[in-house]
Formats: structure tokens, C-alpha cells, sequence
């Protein structure tokens, strides 16, 4: 845990470097894609080469990303379907920095789940859901996102009732 890490962009030095000539103990065996990062990195030919050698890739995402496609792998993938903007309610800061509420829409499509229910349940599986949500109010399998929010906007000194105001 106390080595150096690498940059996202990274990743596929990571998995395809010797080992000896990494900071970490073994090369990266698994990858966990959330969002469309793979779409805004270079090296494709390689990333692909890194895709096929991983033990294990998890895509999280409404819809099927280049990460889901770009590899022939036959197994050891799982795509977990994440809700999109209009499914679920929360606060949203976008890359200038402001921030938003949004509310639900429609209620989520087929098996989809809001993004902090897919981490509330993957934290449980990995036994460290009641550190990571020990401040957060949980509701049948769904972290209560008002109580997220408070957690993460400490720091700005923004409350839920500020940021929903200010997106009104």
C-alpha cells in the first residue's frame, strides 16, 4: 500500500511492464473501468495487448464503452449496467468545477443501478462497506445520496440544500 502508484493514463505500462521495472509488487491484474476512460487514451494497440492479459475487467457505464469492445476477451469481463443522468437523483461537478442537482426522471431500466448502489453492494462483497459508508444512511441496498453529498461537500462547506438551491 505504500508504494508509488502510476497515472491512469498509465494503466497498460502497469500491466504489460516487467514487474522489475515497476514500483509495485506485482503488474495489474485487474481493471475496473468507470466511465469512459479508455475513450480519452492513447496506445490503442497496446491498451488492447494489456486488455487480453488482465485477469479480470469490470465496465461500469449505461452503455457498452470502447473498454467493452476494443478486447476479444471471452471471459473474465463483467459489464454491471449504471443508470444514466435521468434514473437517478444527486449532485453532479462538472470539469469547471460548478455544481448541480439533479433529480430522478424515470426510474431505472432492466437491472441498472445508480452508481453509489453498485458501490454500496460491491463494498459489502469486498467487506469494507461499513468504513467506507459509516457516515451514510443506507436504504435497502442504497446509500442515501443526500447523505453522500454531505460527506464529500465538507470541504467546500456547501450544504445539500445550497447545492440544490443553487441549481433551482
Amino acid at each position: 500500500m505504500n508504494n508509488m502508484g502510476i497515472p491512469v493514463s498509465r494503466w497498460v505500462d502497469g500491466v504489460l511492464e516487467d514487474k522489475t521495472k515497476i514500483e509495485q509488487n506485482d503488474n495489474i491484474r485487474a481493471m475496473f473501468y468507470w466511465g469512459h476512460a479508455v475513450n480519452s487514451q492513447t496506445r490503442g494497440p497496446e491498451m488492447k495487448k494489456a486488455m487480453a492479459k488482465l485477469d479480470m475487467m469490470v465496465i461500469v457505464d449505461p452503455y457498452p464503452t470502447h473498454a467493452a469492445v476494443m478486447n476479444d476477451r471471452t471471459d473474465g469481463i463483467y459489464l454491471l449496467p449504471a443508470t444514466t443522468q435521468f434514473e437517478t437523483t444527486g449532485s453532479v461537478t462538472a470539469s469547471n468545477r460548478s455544481l448541480q442537482w439533479r433529480d430522478k426522471v424515470v426510474e431505472p431500466l432492466f437491472e441498472s443501478k445508480p452508481d453509489h448502489e453498485i458501490m454500496y453492494l460491491l463494498s459489502q462483497k469486498l467487506g469494507i462497506s461499513e468504513q467506507l459508508f459509516k457516515n451514510i444512511e443506507i436504504k435497502g441496498n442504497e446509500p442515501v445520496i443526500e447523505d453522500i453529498t454531505r460527506e464529500f461537500n465538507k470541504v467546500c462547506g456547501l450544504s445539500v440544500i445550497q447545492v440544490k438551491a443553487l441549481s433551482a
